[in-house]
């Protein structure tokens, strides 16, 4: 049962009540009701709407309008208040209001588990209020990353976008806080212009959590300091570090050491769930705070020492405390304070048998937190157990355990993982065990691309996220140590990362090779291959065809269908459509060999797209109903409805838009941003042809919006271009003639086909409106601009004729 206000939601027994009284529900409103609920954490696109309440039948803006109202209505909320549901322009819905679970205002997970927190939380809510950036400062072990977490999933009903925590303990240097920070908000980064991404996220209505910041101190704060200075900022940012960032903007909340009274609750609380038997009135309140005050009331330490209780007396434990680390002495510096903390937690772990010290010294390789079969796959590789001794440790306070539905996450404290990581160096094993982290999680991408290739995609692609901080660090490794497993997981990473604009590993490739100079086919290909795909989603078009040439005879047959592949796409934006059709038989049939379902799909896919683009839609989709839907991945399954879009608009089918709204809406649900971008441009294209101009300029704002985020201009000089007729339909010659000399100069992919003799006959209406001069000036102002500057002005013009 779900309460908010006077409404109660039994979702299971599909029943709404209102001041008691039951309100009826169209089922589908309902569906809506329980979606939003389900998903409040964030806003849901209409798309994700769509997908979740009505799957893949085709449903109008205003019905999901009509069942919005209908859900207001019944909350006796409205579109004016908003206090259930809110709206946000150009992103979706949000179900806002503050549930109550039994009768208590529903709390996170993380904020149940603190004691003694509240003034502190608080005050935190309200700054963050106040100020965009807050920063939580403190000793090690305050529980600064606990009580931000709280606060972030208290605060996240107020971002549109949500929550988003980068744990920057993982990085080695303040030059990977931005790609981290990039790739945690979905927005892609090109080194050689960040600030665009910057742009991008502070253009976010995202509350960023950067947690464990003193090591990066300085590249943290420069790197806020710019987000927060962009015109229209709408991001929040709360930091966790020992330091402030410093930055005028910044409000600082300090945490401090528990009091006395709730450190005594929390040592109860911990050693009540450890030893129900101890009564703590009988041990003596005072020799209690005596222990706790040596402890410096500090959380972390305060759960460590209550963990002790499980194999050891009071009295032991507080002679162990006193003779094994420096206690009880009041009023440290902060560094004194954080030496006694890590000494503490070196003493606890230099109690544990030789089986759980291993594993201890062992786990701080991983980079974050992790499942725990994969922590027992590295740290156990060679013995059985590990399982429990990750149990173990957690229940010593050495590491975290996230237990979740399905599987246990472990994580370790920065405090606890510099103990660990100092011993792990100082092992002999240490190369071994960064050794066998990089091997295995270079076979989980493996794994990944090939699931992500099957009906099972999205459980790969989640898989991705959840391994990506140990992905990085195994990458990173292996640049250094073993280069020829760096380019297997860049080869791994490929399909994943083109399909979806991720551009880090593109990054990690090109140090690779700059590093390690190549000279066969087969050398570093992984790394090579990876490249030349970013480098036809971002246009250089000359650059990926000579490198995916090379790679098309590779000893590796994956490389080579990935190759030509990426060939066949640069044909296709090149114009040359007889090159395409002999390219993707070798791909049918290399992918036939190699049952690769995905390589065979888009083989047929890009010979379709290649067809309907010289006008031969009845060859077209003759071609596509040779593909068998049965087991595809939802991302081919979306390529196979835009090819069809693109067939019936050929054929001047009216469908057409049917089937680019469905590729559009799978590609959503999946996570497929390269699918989404060019069905939803030719979808524009299609409302433009129709004459609802007002519907074509608002998908033409999303797919311009979403190729800057995503650095995809490629397809943007197509969309750029379809835009032109619409500016000639709302009057605005200029903003037209503009984009035309700004898409047709050297070095832009040429039109061809329909698109071609279209785009001529519209700028040649323009030249003859404006006369000779006129025409020769804005033509000038537009052979100014490059790809870059050409799609951010045809987003501004959408925007402007929108109102």
């Amino acid at each position: 049962m779900v309460r908010f206000g006077d409404v109660e939601v039994d979702v299971p027994g599909r029943e709404l009540r209102r001041g008691g009284q039951q309100v009826h529900l169209e089922p589908q409103a309902f569906d809506l009701l329980a979606e939003l609920l389900e998903h409040r954490d964030r806003v849901l696109s209409k798309n994700d709407l769509f997908d979740g309440v009505w799957g893949h039948r085709f449903v109008s803006d205003a019905n999901l309008t009509t069942r919005i109202k209908e859900i207001r209505r019944a909350l006796g909320d409205d579109g004016a208040r908003q206090h259930t549901i809110r709206n946000v322009p150009g992103r979706g819905y949000r179900f806002v209001a503050e549930l109550e679970v039994e009768g208590t205002t529903e709390r996170p997970a993380g904020a149940a588990r603190l004691i003694g927190r509240d003034d502190e939380m608080a005050e935190l809510l309200a700054a963050l209020i106040r100020s965009p950036v807050v920063t939580l400062t403190g000793p090690g072990g305050v529980g600064k990353s606990t009580l931000a977490r709280a606060v972030a999933e208290r605060a996240a009903h107020s971002y549109a976008d949500g929550v988003r925590v980068v744990e920057l303990s993982a990085l080695d240097g303040g030059e990977q806080v931005l790609p981290a920070l990039a790739r945690a908000v979905d927005v892609v980064l090109d080194v050689d212009q960040p600030e665009r991404a910057m742009r991008t996220i502070a253009g976010l209505e995202v509350l960023l959590v950067l947690d464990n910041c003193e090591h990066v101190i300085d590249d943290v704060g420069s790197l806020v300091d710019r987000l927060t200075d962009v015109a229209g900022v709408r991001l929040g940012v709360l930091a966790t570090s020992r330091v402030r960032l410093g930055l005028g903007v910044e409000s600082v909340v300090e945490v401090h050491p528990l009091s006395a009274a709730r450190a005594f609750e929390l040592f109860a609380v911990r050693t009540g769930a450890i030893r129900p038997s101890l009564d703590l009135d009988e041990v003596g309140r005072d020799r209690v705070a005596t222990l706790l005050t040596g402890l410096d009331r500090l959380p972390l330490t305060i759960e460590m020492a209550a963990a002790r209780l499980g194999s050891m007396t009071f009295d032991e434990l507080a002679l162990a405390i006193g003779e094994g680390a420096p206690m009880p002495v009041t009023h440290r510096s902060p560094v004194r304070r954080h030496r006694s903390l890590e000494s503490l937690v070196a003493w606890s772990a230099e109690l544990l048998d030789p089986s759980l010290r291993r594993t201890f010294t062992e786990f701080a390789v991983f980079a974050g937190s992790v499942a725990a079969a994969d922590a027992a796959a590295v740290v156990g590789a060679d013995r059985a157990g590990v399982i429990f001794d990750l149990a173990a440790l957690a229940e010593r306070s050495l590491l975290v355990a996230d237990v979740g539905e399905s599987a246990t996450r472990y994580r370790m404290l920065a405090t606890v993982r510099s103990v660990a990581g100092r011993w792990l160096e100082e092992s002999s094993s240490a190369g071994d065990v960064r050794r066998r982290h990089a091997e295995h999680f270079t076979d989980a991408t493996r794994l990944i691309d090939a699931q992500i290739r099957t009906a099972d995609e999205a459980r790969g692609r989640r898989r991705l996220d959840e391994i990506v901080a140990e992905v990085r660090a195994a990458h990173r490794w292996a640049r250094r140590h073993h280069p020829s497993l760096a380019s297997a997981m860049s080869g791994a990473l490929h399909f994943a990362a083109y399909s979806t604009f991720w551009n880090e590993p593109t990054e990690w490739s090109r140090s690779l090779l700059a590093e390690h100079p190549v000279g066969g086919a087969d050398a570093l290909s992984g790394a090579r291959i990876l490249v030349a795909g970013a480098d036809a989603n971002s246009g250089q078009l000359a650059d990926a065809r000579s490198t995916a040439t090379a790679l098309s005879i590779a000893p590796d047959a994956h490389v080579r269908a990935a190759a030509l592949e990426i060939l066949s796409d640069v044909a296709l934006y090149d114009g040359q459509l007889s090159e395409v059709a002999r390219i993707t038989d070798q791909l049918r049939r290399l992918g036939v060999e190699l049952g690769d379902r995905h390589a065979v799909v888009i083989a047929v896919v890009n010979a379709a797209l290649a067809l309907a683009f010289d006008n031969q839609a009845v060859g077209a989709l003759a071609l596509l109903a040779t593909v068998d839907g049965e087991g595809l991945s939802p991302s081919d399954h979306a390529w196979v409805m835009y090819a069809q879009g693109e067939a019936l608009s050929a054929a001047g089918d009216p469908a057409a838009t049917t089937a680019y709204a469905h590729a559009v809406a799978m590609a959503i649900a999946i996570g497929n941003p390269f699918v989404t971008s060019v069905a939803r441009v030719s979808l524009a294209t299609e409302q433009a042809r129709a004459g609802d101009f007002r519907e074509a300029l608002r998908t033409y704002a999303v797919c311009l919006h979403e190729y800057a985020r995503h650095g995809n201009f490629v397809h943007a000089v197509t969309t750029v271009r379809n835009l032109i007729e619409v500016l000639v339909a709302v009057g605005d010659d200029h903003g037209a003639a503009v984009l035309a000399a700004a898409t047709s100069g050297d070095g832009v992919r040429p039109s061809y086909g329909v698109e071609t003799a279209r785009l001529s006959r519209v700028v040649a209406g323009v030249a003859q409106r404006a006369g000779p001069k006129r025409f020769a000036a804005w033509s000038r102002e537009g052979r100014l601009l490059d790809v870059r500057s050409a799609v951010q002005l045809a987003a501004d013009l959408v925007d402007r004729h929108r109102g």
